[in-house]
Order: structure tokens, then C-alpha cells, then sequence
């Protein structure tokens, strides 16, 4: 019988991981449910052997980036509504050249598991974590309704939102980190061409250098004779670091605490707001039981606090609760949103009053991130430019020194 690995959250908040031997990951699911745990990751043994090591223990859980993930949906979509088999479909996004190996290696193992007389949803929850949750839910769903194509084609749209809000956040930190990247260059020349090429200057005229030389002479110094100890020290506190945000309580006190930053805390908060309410409206909207998909939603967030409320919200919902109202009493979520779920719920068009949040949000978060960037990038170019424009102007002035005391 299959062995499931899992991580899930236990009735008191904290995160558990464990092995569960049961016949299918929804029976492993259920499982988990019924002992009141709200699971993560709920994966089979053999479902990571595919991966090398470094994909397994590097770069996390094998989860199919969201482009090649569109990609792939975006494809389907179009010819499943063309009216072709699911298997001729399958088939041809498998030797499509222009596709990505990986997204063309995942296709054809899903192709295998179809012809085998597997449905489509149980191939993709059979690859682990490759597919999201969410994803095979909404094929399932479409599965069960005969409503594939369309389920695809929300799917795509899904997808492309959020690649587009990921590609605006990268897009905006691309000139800050040209800048810390460019400044970090010019410190590295001046360390090691000009101050080595400057000293003996003062050696040659009989003087000290100046405070300012001689300060970077000792880091430079410092550097050069500490370089390993100084790596293994980054090392260890990025390995420290990343140890301490396992700790789920840490973890979270850290995420509520960012929240209350005045500038970082609206970005986080119309991020989770926009990313809830997209991924609730698209489930519900293609018939996923709501709480099905507020358990899910919740998963999608990063931020563990709103991870919590949308978990809490879970838990009222099933005791005949209203959505809305454990969201209100965690108070994280604005007035605004709160309102149009309110609204929503009363007239029967939650997912529609959803959809709205989330575009109000990512619009918000974009012009949030427009006005931060704008902010931030002439700061960070006085802040870079007035540090190496000293070091180069203390530099300057030691050589005219120099000059001057040959002169006498």
C-alpha cells in the first residue's frame, strides 16, 4: 500500500509532519481531516524519486514554475476546445518543440497515466507536488461538470494574473538591484586596483595616509587575511536563518510583525488579499465546494497569518458559520474587502464579489510598488552614489597631498 508524506497543520496551529499508509492521496486527505489537521503537503514516497537531489533539497518541493505551468494550460485549453481527445491533446503538447523538456517530460508522463485509464485530475495529483492543489481540483471539477475547456481556460487566466503580478514585483526590484549590483563593482575596483596603486605613494614621500586610506587599508586587510572565516559566517547565519523560519511560531510572529511596517506591511497585506481572493473566486466559480477551496486558498498564501485567519475561516465554515465573519474578528483584512464578501454572501455572488476584490487588490498592489520604486530608486541613488563618490574623493585628496608635499 502507497506511503504519503505530509506536513499539516494540527488544532492548535502548529505544523506537524508525519507518513500516512493509506490507497490514494484523497483517502490520506480525508485521513487528515478527520483528525483535524489542515494539510500542506501531502505527498507520495516515489513521487519525489524523479527529482536529482539538488531539485529535492535545494530548490524545494519540484513545483512546475506558474510560466511553464500557463504554458501548459494555455495549450490544453485551446485544444480541448478544439474538440479533440484528451489523450491526441496531451499528445501533441508532448512533441510540440517550442514547449519547455520539463513541461513536455510531465505532459508525457500524465499521457501514459491517461491511456493507463487514469482521469486526468488523479494523473496530475499523481505527480506530487508538481501541480498545486488547487489545480487538480479545478480539472476535477471540470471533469465532473463537463466543463473541461472552459476550466482550462480559467485556469490559463489564473495563471497569467499571477504571472503578471510576479513579473511586475520582479520588474520593479530590477533597477535597485542594477544599482547595489553596479555600486558593489566600483567598491571591489577602488578595494583592489586603486588603493594598492595609491599607496605607494605615500611610502615613496616618507608620510602616513590619511585616516580615511588608512581605515580602508585595515578592511582591506581584514579581507583579505579573514576572507574564509568571513564566508563561513555568511554561511552559517543564512543557514541559521533559514532553520529559524521553520519554526512555525517564529515564522508567524515574524510574518504579523511585517504586516505593521507601514510600507512593507500594506504591500504584504494587498498581496495575500489579491492572492485569496483570486484563487477562492476562480475555485468556487468553477463549482470546487466552498470549503474545499477556503482550505485550499489558504495554502496559497505565504504570509502565515493570513494563512491562519483563512484556516480559522475554514473551521467556522464548518460549523454553519459565515465566511465573512471569522475574517472580521481576525482583523487583518480591510474594511473594503470585508464588505464586498459581506455583500457577496448575502446576494448569493460571492465568487463575482471576489473576482472584484482581487482586482481592486493587484491594482492596489501595483500602484503601491509604482509609487515605492519611484520613491526608492533616487534614494538609492544618492545613498550609492555619495558612498563611492567619497571613497573616490578621499582617494583624490590623499594623491593631492602627495603632490602638494613634493611641491614644497
Amino acid at each position: 500500500m502507497p506511503r504519503y508524506r505530509y506536513s499539516a497543520y494540527d488544532q492548535r496551529g502548529s505544523l506537524i509532519h508525519g507518513v500516512v499508509e493509506t490507497r490514494s492521496r484523497e483517502l490520506a486527505l480525508t485521513l487528515l481531516h478527520k483528525q483535524g489537521c489542515h494539510p500542506v503537503d501531502v505527498v507520495e514516497n516515489k513521487a519525489s524519486s524523479h527529482l536529482r537531489w539538488w531539485e529535492r533539497e535545494v530548490f524545494g518541493n519540484g513545483a512546475m514554475p506558474t510560466a511553464s505551468l500557463h504554458l501548459l494550460t494555455r495549450e490544453l485549453a485551446t485544444l480541448i476546445k478544439a474538440d479533440l481527445p484528451l489523450d491526441e491533446a496531451l499528445r501533441i503538447v508532448s512533441v510540440q518543440p517550442l514547449i519547455p523538456a520539463r513541461v513536455r517530460r510531465v505532459t508525457m508522463s500524465v499521457l501514459d497515466a491517461v491511456r493507463g485509464g487514469e482521469s486526468l485530475s488523479a494523473s496530475l495529483a499523481a505527480r506530487g507536488t508538481e501541480f498545486p492543489e488547487y489545480y487538480w481540483r479545478l480539472v476535477q471539477a471540470g471533469e465532473a461538470s463537463g466543463t473541461l475547456g472552459d476550466v482550462l481556460d480559467d485556469l490559463s487566466a489564473f495563471l497569467e494574473q499571477s504571472s503578471e503580478v510576479r513579473n511586475q514585483i520582479g520588474s520593479a526590484l530590477l533597477y535597485p538591484a542594477v544599482l547595489l549590483m553596479a555600486a558593489s563593482a566600483a567598491l571591489a575596483i577602488i578595494m583592489t586596483v586603486l588603493l594598492p596603486s595609491v599607496v605607494p605613494l605615500f611610502k615613496d614621500a616618507g608620510m602616513p595616509p590619511p585616516a580615511s586610506l588608512r581605515f580602508l587599508l585595515s578592511a582591506q586587510e581584514a579581507i583579505g587575511i579573514h576572507w574564509v572565516e568571513i564566508l563561513l559566517a555568511a554561511a552559517a547565519a543564512a543557514l541559521g536563518l533559514g532553520l529559524a523560519l521553520r519554526n512555525q511560531e517564529l515564522r508567524s510572529s515574524l510574518d504579523r510583525f511585517l504586516l505593521r511596517l507601514p510600507v512593507i506591511g500594506s504591500l504584504a497585506s494587498a498581496r495575500e488579499t489579491a492572492r485569496f481572493a483570486r484563487t477562492l473566486a476562480t475555485l468556487t466559480h468553477n463549482g470546487v465546494p466552498l470549503l474545499d477551496a477556503v482550505r485550499i486558498s489558504g495554502r496559497v498564501l505565504q504570509n502565515r497569518a493570513f494563512a491562519g485567519a483563512v484556516f480559522a475561516a475554514g473551521e467556522s465554515l464548518k460549523e454553519g458559520d459565515t465566511l465573512s465573519a471569522p475574517l472580521v474578528k481576525s482583523g487583518l483584512f480591510s474594511e473594503l474587502s470585508l464588505r464586498l464578501m459581506i455583500v457577496g454572501e448575502q446576494t448569493g455572488q460571492l465568487d463575482t464579489m471576489l473576482s472584484r476584490i482581487a482586482t481592486i487588490y493587484e491594482a492596489a498592489l501595483q500602484r503601491q510598488l509604482a509609487r515605492l520604486m519611484g520613491l526608492l530608486t533616487p534614494v538609492l541613488t544618492l545613498l550609492i552614489g555619495g558612498m563611492v563618490g567619497g571613497l573616490i574623493l578621499s582617494v583624490m585628496n590623499a594623491i593631492l597631498s602627495v603632490n602638494d608635499l613634493a611641491f614644497q
